[in-house]
């Protein structure tokens, strides 16, 4: 989430009249289209003259706002790059490592040149495996270099007791998106496995296989064995049934192939317990390792070293990568090579580069205004949970306590991460990857059996997103979207609250979603509630579910209410708490227009703003069959539909398409 020319304003004093406020205000509501009535549509009453002008560049999947605002927030990223790399830097700080490894990656003359040289070795080791035995040691190997395979394990604090972390492993090794694309027979879909299984054929033809042909059909038919297996997106909501804690030397009794101690010797690692959290994955893959033959399985490793290196290696196979994303994506044209490699750097040395973004482009003022925010929405969210009607005061007790637990990151981290024993070469980018990946596994290898690390981040505070960590109770709130359209220092409250506050009703909404409501305050999971208020609970999810699936995008796709209910959970509860916050503004209490505006007005006009995109209809296919965030325009239209102010704000009336009766409003939080 994030916007677009708010750099300058970070070194603009903050000194604005309600005039200022509604000449600037009156350009920001720009995509009004009257023709569309506020209660039939109010995405498209907000949009409709935006997305009508709107263009998607040729090498994008989507504009706008929300995810896509990252895009012009990684041209400042670039200009960045583009400088520290042009310069000398001492060895090892954030403005040598990013700056090199920029460097080393804009370099594609060399790139080319090498080929697949970086990766010969590698695919030699595979040929020369002897046993399953070899085969689960290269598999180990590989896994500390960052590529996973079969095998996909991470260290994260212990379910039942969250002062510690523990590994945690569950299913992976398809190459599709999820399971489903194996099985689903729908048009899209054959389009998608047919672009998958070229692809395949083409990494294999690159590398000299004249079987590129059969090879592919090996691989395929490995993944779809492994998918048959897979729980879907909906079933790993489940939190409880996705926890299974299990002692190491029951695991080398049943599953000798994959040999769990030796495993996790050759990782490293020295654990008793560890959590399967599909362990119907692992049953068959152990499995498949005696029945499938050895050959087979190295040509399986050879596809997924592949794709594992594909856009590191020479031109071919980033090309091939690329032809195969566009059918999901719906890109006709690949990204400039600054942009992709603005990308790698943020992903592998985001908090190096996540220094000099907010040095560069961040202002101090918004933490603490944002905080501001925060702490009202949470007074806000405890007077809602004060008046519910359906939770008993046992629990509404614990919920509270929970709520005042929430630990707040605002704009970066306090304690930066640091890439020691990472050696970055301006003239070798396979092995700056090999590198950072080393470093990656490490840092996580490092946490195990302690603490959670309190300092820690999942994002880089250049990313336009925010999140909340149920493990640890915490929300986190990076630079990149503490700016407009969802934060403006200058803005009024209608606009804040309508933005960022939205945003921070959300996350703190999401401790008391289907999966966050099983945490308790210090990470737990551990039911905190009474029977009857839990059932309770559950019963209005389900009305969430229930509307969600109701709603369709493009040619009558609906959406999988299930998969979203979280999210969904967190929007409705988002806007309710934020508005409630806002509404003990001196603005929020007032009736003063700007710009022909009520202040109300003005707040839901801000939250349509905030969710305005425009993506390629491949991409939101596929988002609805993956995300678990609905598509931007039920984000607006489906948590306005449960609010009773915004009838009041823009008069709706039954007839109108999104009305709903005063008992069919959904309330949760």
């Amino acid at each position: 989430m994030k916007s677009l020319f708010k750099t300058a304003l970070a070194t603009i004093l903050l000194i604005a009249s309600t005039s200022l406020y509604a000449e600037k205000n009156k350009l920001e509501f720009d995509g009004i289209d009257s023709s569309i009535k506020p209660g039939d549509d109010f995405f498209n009453h907000m949009n409709k003259n935006w997305m009508d002008k709107a263009v998607i560049a040729d090498d994008q999947v989507g504009v706008g706002s929300y995810r896509f605002l990252n895009i012009p927030q990684k041209e400042l990223l670039r200009t960045i790059l583009e400088e520290v790399s042009a310069g000398t830097h001492e060895k090892g700080s954030p403005d040598q490592m990013v700056g090199d490894f920029y460097g080393s990656g804009m370099n594609t003359n060399l790139i080319n040149e090498r080929g697949f040289d970086p990766i010969k070795p590698i695919l030699a080791r595979i040929d020369s495996i002897k046993n399953i035995k070899e085969l689960m040691g290269f598999v180990a190997d590989e896994f500390k270099l960052g590529n996973s395979s079969f095998i996909s394990m991470s260290v994260s604090p212990d379910n039942e007791n969250s002062k510690v972390n523990m590994i945690h492993v569950g299913q992976t090794g398809l190459g599709l998106p999820n399971r489903d694309y194996y099985f689903n027979k729908d048009d899209s879909t054959k389009e998608i496995q047919k672009a998958y299984k070229t692809y395949l054929r083409t990494l294999f033809e690159l590398i000299g296989d004249k079987r590129a042909k059969k090879s592919t059909k090996v691989v395929y038919n490995i993944e779809k064995k492994l998918a048959k297996v897979h729980k879907t997106g909906v079933e790993r909501r489940n939190i409880k049934a996705n926890y299974h804690k299990l002692k190491v030397s029951d695991l080398n009794k049943e599953q000798a192939n994959i040999a769990w101690s030796q495993l996790l010797k050759n990782l490293g690692v020295d654990v008793e317990f560890i959590d399967i959290r599909q362990p119907a994955y692992y049953k068959k893959l152990d499995k498949m390792l005696g029945s499938v033959k050895l050959k087979d399985w190295k040509t399986y490793l050879k596809a997924n070293v592949l794709s594992q290196y594909d856009n590191t290696l020479s031109e071919p196979f980033q090309k091939a990568s690329f032809e195969y994303s566009k059918v999901i994506s719906g890109q006709s044209v690949q990204k400039p090579r600054a942009q992709l490699m603005v990308q790698q750097v943020d992903w592998r040395l985001g908090f190096a580069l996540g220094k000099l973004y907010v040095k560069r482009h961040f202002n101090e003022d918004a933490k603490q205004r944002v905080l501001e925010l925060v702490n009202n929405l949470q007074k806000a969210f405890e007077g809602r949970i004060d008046k519910l009607d359906w939770m008993s005061d046992a629990t509404k007790i614990k919920a509270k306590e929970k709520l005042y637990t929430i630990t707040k990151k605002i704009g970066y981290p306090d304690v930066w991460r640091e890439y020691s024993n990472v050696n970055i070469d301006k003239e070798k980018y396979f092995e700056n990857i090999v590198s950072l990946n080393q470093n990656a596994f490490q840092y996580e290898l490092e946490k195990l059996n302690k603490p959670p690390n309190k300092d820690s981040w999942h994002t880089t505070p250049s990313t336009v997103t925010a999140y909340y960590s149920p493990s640890k109770n915490e929300i986190v709130f990076p630079a990149g979207i503490l700016q407009f359209p969802y934060f403006d220092l200058q803005a009024d409250d209608a606009i804040n609250y309508g933005g960022i506050g939205m945003v921070i009703g959300h996350e703190l909404t999401h401790a008391f979603d289907d999966q966050g409501a099983q945490f308790d305050k210090d990470g737990n999971v551990k039911s905190w509630w009474t029977d009857e208020d839990y059932e309770k609970f559950k019963a209005k999810t389900k009305l969430i579910i229930d509307r969600y699936s109701e709603f369709t995008v493009l040619d009558g796709v609906h959406l999988n209410g299930a998969l979203t209910v979280g999210e969904n959970t967190a929007d409705n509860g988002g806007i309710a708490i934020a508005y409630d916050a806002f509404k003990l503004t001196e603005q929020g209490k007032s009736n003063t227009k700007i710009n022909g505006f009520t202040p109300d007005q003005r707040f839901f006009m801000s939250i349509a703003r905030i969710w305005r995109v425009k993506t390629r209809d491949e991409f939101l296919r596929n988002y609805v069959k993956n995300d678990p965030h609905s598509p931007p325009i039920w984000r607006v239209n489906g948590p306005l539909m449960n609010m009773t102010p915004f009838y009041d704000a823009f008069n709706v009336k039954p007839g109108e398409d999104n009305y709903k009766p005063e008992d069919e409003r959904i309330k949760i939080w």
